[in-house]
């Protein structure tokens, strides 16, 4: 038998005078049991029986707590507080009703990203609903398919939970944790009714615990191991193709057959003798071109694939490339619905000394400096200059967070290999939560011991971060994040003056696409408690350097280019 890696048994709590704060003792102590660290919590009253209990006996010392006022942003600190340790999913709890529906943008990122998430959600037991009674909503199927396992816990009895109540409760929760952690991750949710009184008895009006109990005993699953790899036909013309989350195995297998490797961002790829730096417009170039002597023939897939339209649309939706996708997972990627074969991992043999030599030199002709004499002569704008900044400031022990905005693609068609870790919200490529995301990405870091060594940066656009303001309000009871947070702020959405809407009428295009706002982010950042600073781009890679800790905006700012010079506006100040 495998050694457990944690208790075996869950103990029985003391009777507190309510069952529903002994299920919560007793669900904190499950949890914690199972690798869970960190909690946030939103405040509201059907929820109180579970935070009342984390002052219970010895679970302060084993769960961290952090408070947020924003349900969104305590669910996207959570998710943060998971991607950065997967191993330890962290616990997002809120009260019934409305507060409910905000978790659920998180929700959907965890899924689509396969990122672990144990979300709580406080309800009314079962007499009051469907009644009218306040607060109380259908919600123990909101997040629905979303979700890895779901579970509508009735509420325990009003006095004292009772043996079998806490059995159901730890066998539920042991449940979750493995759908959450194992070889499919993503949330799970535990809907978890209760009744009155939502407080501990005072500790004189408490009933005398009963004859000592026996443990609860606690169940382990034991992940199954890493798939058997499928042994893929390699063509010499082959690419392989690194999105989101690809890690270094894409990199590995690159590099293993010397293929030209095309790696976003934050694939966890982009490095390495076989990467391909700018490949977006040669690859536009390469694939407008059915006789171009780059022209791949194969197309391999790791992670997942989001930024490139000549990667989605082109290569990958190519008649004549053969797709093959390498994910163990059953909601692989495949926009283009081209893939010929999908396999768990993927071995195949090296090349011969002969084609080895022959695939250096393709490789090297992927890699040459881009001879389009008009794109080398087109100064970058200022908002890739800054973006760049922040990529090279990117040092072996830091975190660059990216927003989805134009910054990513930026990156993306300009950017060099990069020594640090590199994390997105690629799952939907949402906007929402993204600060809250890289706060939890910071405290996990820092709670591990690893904050001192690096730094945690989040890289985002002016809507991306107003989106988000909540996530800088961070109570001062709470442990706050060593976050550097760099706008970029150019007054508006830029990224869809790339993209086909560019052909709208531009006063169309200004109102409803670019959405330019005016708001003054320093002084937003600022009320809301955060350390803010304006600077020209060319300040950033000074600002970046300097030592600093706790939170901090940096907004990167070219006040002339903010406003239309045609549109009779004055310029903010």
């Amino acid at each position: 038998m495998p050694a457990l890696p944690g208790p075996t048994t869950i103990s029985v709590p003391a009777p507190t005078g309510s069952g529903a704060v002994d299920a919560s003792v007793t669900l904190w102590r499950t949890l914690a049991a199972l690798g869970v660290r960190h909690v946030v919590a939103a405040p509201g009253s059907r929820s109180a029986p579970l935070v009342h209990a984390l002052h219970e006996g010895d679970l302060p010392e084993l769960l961290e707590a952090h408070v947020r006022i924003d349900e969104r942003a305590a669910a996207f600190t959570a998710l943060g507080l998971s991607r950065e340790d997967p191993a330890h999913p962290a616990a997002v709890l809120t009260t019934s009703g409305t507060a409910t529906a905000h978790l659920l943008a998180a929700v959907m990122e965890a899924h689509h990203s396969r990122v672990p998430l144990i979300v709580l959600t406080a309800d009314r037991p079962a007499e009051l609903r469907g009644t009218g009674a306040n607060q109380t909503t259908r919600q123990a199927d909101l997040y629905r398919d979303f979700t890895r396992l779901r579970a509508d816990l009735p509420a325990p009895t009003a006095a004292g939970a009772t043996a079998t109540e806490l059995r159901t409760l730890v066998s539920t929760a042991a449940r979750a944790v493995a759908a959450a952690t194992g070889e499919h991750p993503g949330p799970v949710h535990l809907n978890l009714g209760f009744r009155d009184p939502l407080a501990p008895a005072a500790p004189a009006q408490r009933p005398s615990p009963a004859a000592e109990a026996p443990g609860i005993v606690l169940t382990h699953r034991v992940p199954a191991g890493p798939p058997a790899p499928v042994a893929v036909p390699i063509d010499p013309s082959a690419v392989v193709v690194a999105g989101d989350g690809a890690g270094p195995a894409a990199r590995e297998l690159a590099e293993a057959q010397l293929l030209p490797l095309l790696a976003e961002p934050s694939s966890g790829a982009r490095c390495g003798s076989s990467l391909v730096p700018g490949y977006p417009a040669l690859l536009a170039r390469v694939m407008a071109d059915p006789a171009h002597p780059l022209r791949p023939r194969q197309a391999i897939v790791l992670g997942h694939p989001t930024l490139s339209r000549p990667v989605i649309g082109a290569l990958l939706g190519a008649a004549d490339v053969d797709v093959v996708v390498v994910d163990p997972h059953p909601d692989f990627a495949d926009a283009a619905r081209r893939a010929r074969l999908v396999v768990p991992a993927i071995t195949a043999p090296l090349p011969d000394a002969a084609e080895a030599a022959r695939r250096r030199e393709h490789l090297a002709a992927w890699q040459e400096p881009d001879p389009e004499p008009e794109s080398a002569a087109a100064p970058l704008p200022w908002q890739a200059r800054a973006a760049l900044a922040v990529w090279s400031a990117t040092g072996e022990q830091d975190v660059l967070v990216l927003g989805s905005s134009s910054l990513v693609r930026d990156l993306e068609q300009h950017a060099g290999p990069v020594a640090g870790t590199v994390l997105a919200n690629r799952g939907l490529a949402g906007i929402d939560g993204t600060t809250s995301v890289a706060g939890g990405v910071a405290l996990a870091r820092s709670a591990s011991g690893q904050g001192s060594t690096g730094r945690v940066r989040l890289l985002v656009g002016d809507l991306t971060a107003l989106h988000d303001l909540t996530g800088l309000v961070i109570g001062p009871e709470e442990r706050r994040p060593d976050l550097d947070v760099v706008v970029v702020d150019d007054d508006g959405g830029r990224i869809f003056g790339g993209l086909e809407h560019a052909s709208a009428p531009p006063a169309l295009l200004r109102r409803f696409f670019t959405t330019p706002h005016g708001t003054d982010l320093a002084a937003a950042a600022a009320a809301l408690g955060a350390e803010s600073r304006t600077l020209a781009p060319e300040e950033l890679p000074a600002a970046l350097a300097a030592p600093s800790c706790g939170l901090r905006v940096l907004i990167a700012q070219e006040m002339h280019s903010r406003f239309q010079p045609d549109s009779g506006e004055a310029p903010f100040h």
